[in-house]
């Protein structure tokens, strides 16, 4: 097993599956005009892509657990990839929204992998500096996507027009596929019966012909063999999906003028389908199955207080990148090129600080609470700057902020996965993720309803702007707050060590 190119290949699809949330956004006016697209079928190609990712992390993240990290990986991208490209040529404006579907498919049994890999294969010092590069990945991949749409806009590439923003995803996506059997140390030539499955982050390892180890299937609660047979709990699944789309349907869907009538009543039907979950995973496990979301899994110490600090960055990191937007090509009168260079502040300074982050002497919790101090000065930055109408302090802000959130994020991926076991890894990738993109979706419903309440009322966007990221700036500063007050969990032992023996071994961690 090579650890860091594998790395390197699952992060390669996580960077395009956070890509694709955004980049379509500068796209839609050209897709409008390209293929007649009518109100309904352009909010599909952005909220269906979002809904069937957020609806499928769990799945996804337990489906690595059974099958293994790399395989699902695999299968996710093929899925993914193929997709993209069925975009690209899609004919029809029904043909690119039945392709977004399967794209948000294939998103979701990619994403829970990058955590469920950089929690398995490396322990200490490497394993931070993991959560480092896979925090920096996401962070840049959704802040990047205006800039790269814009830019394959604006540059019109082989007159492809709004088709490249989905074609670039192919190139990258094969090439992914093609190293994959090189960073596992898994032959090309088909497996022999009996030889087990794509080599994957275990507990189990061994050294064969000094390729480094390869390891065994874990065997999870309730199961009878280490072969790669799938257990998936169907029922929980429909049961999560349920709950969850019932929450999810009515925020992605939102537009200018608000959530739909139906939200409030979806949220309260949810809250049963909700315990009805929880309360067949908990028959499950008292049957000795496998369930969808392990029931002890939510009373790791540490687990739901760094959920909490995972959902308040993304609620407002999603939302503030939106309005963003919105200020420079509405209010500045941008156009998508100029919109993206905006961008580059805090996408630069969110990708350098992630991979610094880890290098710094700072416990991680102290690290969190600078950040967010770091982060809420930047957004209150922007906001006096939006008032006073200086783009070049407006530009200094976005820096300071994105520096902030880069600091913050890594940290927070690491403090909430710090207790997990390696065999609850998956599971536990697939509900972290899920809960980034239920904030990022609620907050951008929450903040984005504002900002255009505001506009519409007269405010103008400038000052719209300045208000709704002062709310904004709320979230990153309760952030620092919660990091302040919460004790410190120790890692599972489990979890403290790697997968496989090598880089990262037998390094301390610190715990406060």
């Amino acid at each position: 097993m090579r650890k860091r190119p594998a790395l390197a290949v699952v992060l390669s699809g996580t960077f395009l599956a956070n890509l694709d949330v955004f980049i379509v956004v500068v796209a839609v006016p050209a897709i409008e005009r390209g293929l007649h697209a009518n109100e309904g079928q352009q909010q599909l190609v952005l909220a269906g892509y979002q809904l069937v990712y957020g609806l499928g992390l769990v799945a996804g993240g337990r489906l690595g657990d059974h099958v293994g990290a790399f395989r699902i990986f695999g299968i996710g991208t093929a899925l993914f990839t193929a997709a993209s490209l069925g975009c690209g040529l899609a004919p029809t404006a029904g043909a690119l929204v039945a392709a977004r579907l399967v794209q948000g498919l294939g998103t979701a049994l990619v994403v829970p992998q990058a955590y469920r890999t950089a929690q398995t294969l490396f322990a200490g010092d490497a394993r931070r500096q993991a959560f480092a590069l896979t925090g920096a990945v996401m962070g840049s991949g959704a802040v990047c996507g205006q800039l790269l749409g814009g830019w394959l806009l604006a540059a019109d590439v082989l007159g492809l027009g709004w088709r490249a923003v989905f074609l670039v995803n192919v190139p990258v996506g094969v090439a992914a596929l093609a190293a994959l059997p090189w960073v596992t140390g898994t032959p090309r030539r088909p497996r022999q019966p009996g030889h087990g499955p794509l080599p994957e982050p275990g507990p189990k390892t061994e050294r064969a012909g000094g390729r480094g180890p390869e390891a065994e299937p874990e065997r999870g609660p309730g199961r009878r063999s280490a072969g790669p047979r799938v257990r998936l709990d169907l029922p929980g699944t429909a049961l999560a999906a349920l709950a969850l789309g019932l929450v999810t349907a009515p925020l992605v869907t939102a537009g200018e003028s608000g959530p739909p009538w139906w939200t409030v009543p979806c949220a309260v039907v949810s809250l049963p389908a909700a315990v009805l979950f929880l309360r067949h995973e908990r028959a499950v496990q008292r049957r000795g199955g496998d369930p969808l979301l392990p029931p002890h899994l939510l009373r790791l110490p540490g687990f739901r207080p760094g959920l909490a600090l995972v959902a308040l960055v993304n609620s407002g990191l999603g939302a503030f990148i939106l309005i963003l937007g919105l200020l420079l090509q509405r209010g500045l009168r941008q156009g998508p090129w100029e919109t993206g260079l905006g961008m580059l502040p805090t996408a630069g300074a969110f990708v350098v600080t992630s991979l610094l982050g880890p290098r710094l002497p700072v416990a991680p919790f102290r690290l969190l609470c600078g950040a967010a101090l770091l982060s809420t000065a930047g957004y209150l930055g922007c906001v006096v700057s939006a008032v006073r109408g200086d783009l070049p302090w407006l530009l200094v802000g976005l820096g300071v902020s994105g520096a902030g959130l880069g600091l913050f994020v890594t940290p927070s991926l690491a403090v909430t996965l710090r207790t997990v076991p390696a065999r609850m890894s998956g599971a536990a990738s697939g509900v972290l993720s899920t809960v980034q993109q239920l904030a990022a979706a609620l907050g951008v419903c929450v903040f984005g309803t504002l900002f255009f309440a505001l506009v519409h009322s007269g405010t103008g966007h400038p000052g719209a702007f300045a208000a709704v990221t002062a709310a904004i700036a709320t979230t990153t500063a309760a952030g620092g707050v919660l990091a302040a007050v919460l004790r410190p969990a120790a890692p599972s032992p489990e979890a403290a060590a790697p997968a496989a023996a090598g880089e990262g071994a037998g390094r301390p961690e610190a715990t406060h």
